[in-house]
């Protein structure tokens, strides 16, 4: 066995015309599927940072029985002991972070324009290091109590720029008018129209203050990571059953979860398209390189050599010229996402996306193990026909072809 892999090397660099080809067609196709791996992962990791930096953190935390549901009075749902709940929360292994917070609806009134917006109340001297995904395109995050920012349409239907002053409208749990005038400290361009549109944030005492509460809706959490949800919900049922933890898919299925679906279907699909490509060229290529090798597996036939040890020998060549053309695949990949995709790809919204991303080449440790098995398992396949068809002539037939 090991004299066949030694012939099998060495009949790599006795044409290296024909060896050349072939690699630079395994090279290429696995550049190209590397790349457009890494592409996919890019924009896939890329709209869960902002996901959950933006807005959501690795989940939400509710009262039991609260999520998904209507209530008439919803605030008597609300959770009564913010600050027990807090020390249960941080008691559960593999929450790192807790921010508690209070929506309500309000209107929002500058000069002579009046609208309806939702609001939520927040902790800033926890949130601002987390959440740092809310591209503020004019002044910045809230400070202080008696500030607040908006999304970039309400901010825009209101005419309304950082610095400016503006009048919140709206009802205590016990049904009575209350109001502040808020300074705006910032315009946030998220991307989802839902949210720039209509979605604004002041400091969670303001929040409590106007809706005369000191109870809190739910705490948005920041974990050890998305990979550890499952056990970090199973630690806070046990910290604390009243509680309900909520991931972040979940919470945003609309515009996260069905976009990732879409896209890992359609990217599936070109995925699939691409390595049909690359196993023509890489069929086509290494077929007439075999081809071409008539003459010369006619005269070891004629000398004696067995169909069976031809066709290892060959399949071997074939092998190694995958595993090879994989490897430089790899190196090409790596230099071009260091150089001419280094700044990343600009690309246009996605789907339920307002604004452009700069999506960066993301490479994964299994898309390198893909880069380099599939293109030699792709190589062998694509060899077998040629070689059995080879294979299968006479000996005149094949030493006629010279």
């Amino acid at each position: 066995m090991t004299e066949i892999f030694k012939i099998a090397w060495r009949n790599l660099f006795r044409n290296p015309r024909r060896t050349a080809a072939s690699l630079l067609t395994v090279c290429l196709g696995a550049a190209a599927l590397l790349i457009y791996q890494g592409f996919n992962s890019g924009i896939m990791n890329q709209y869960r940072e902002n996901t959950i930096h933006g807005y959501y953190g690795f989940g939400q935390v509710f009262p039991k029985g609260y999520y998904g549901k209507v209530f008439e009075q919803p605030w008597k749902m609300w959770i009564e002991n913010p600050e027990e709940a807090e020390r249960k929360l941080l008691s559960a292994p593999g929450v790192e972070q807790v921010f508690p917070r209070l929506s309500f609806y309000s209107f929002l009134a500058k000069g002579g324009i009046t609208l309806g917006g939702r609001g939520e109340g927040v902790l800033p001297e926890r949130e601002n290091k987390f959440f740092d995904k809310m591209n503020f395109i004019s002044g910045g995050d809230l400070k202080d109590e008696s500030e607040i920012i908006l999304g970039k349409g309400l901010a825009d239907s209101l005419d309304v720029k950082a610095g400016d002053t503006l009048t919140l409208l709206t009802q205590t749990i016990n049904g009575q008018l209350n109001g502040a005038d808020l300074k705006v400290a910032g315009v946030f361009h998220m991307g989802i129209k839902a949210i720039d549109d209509g979605y604004y944030r002041l400091h969670l005492k303001q929040a409590q203050r106007l809706l005369d509460t000191q109870r809190v809706e739910l705490f948005s959490l920041a974990t050890t990571g998305v990979d550890h949800w499952d056990e970090v919900a199973k630690n806070i049922n046990q910290a604390d059953p009243n509680l309900e933890p909520v991931r972040f898919e979940i919470l945003d299925k609309v515009y996260y979860q069905n976009s990732v679906d879409f896209l890992s279907a359609q990217f599936a699909f070109i995925r699939m398209i691409i390595l049909l490509i690359v196993a023509l060229g890489i069929f086509n290529t290494i077929a007439v390189g075999l081809l071409e090798r008539g003459g010369e597996i006619g005269a070891l036939r004629a000398n004696g050599e067995k169909r069976s040890r031809l066709f290892k020998i060959l399949l071997l060549e074939n092998s190694f010229l995958g595993l090879f053309g994989g490897i430089l695949g790899i190196l090409l990949a790596l230099l071009c996402t260091k150089t001419v995709l280094a700044s990343g790809i600009p690309m246009p919204p996605g789907p339920g996306i307002t604004r452009q991303y700069l999506i960066f080449i993301e490479i994964q440790g299994s898309h390198y193990v893909q880069a380099l098995l599939l293109p030699m398992f792709t190589a062998i396949i694509a060899s077998c026909w040629p070689i059995f068809k080879l294979l299968r002539r006479s000996i005149p037939e094949l030493l006629r072809s010279t």
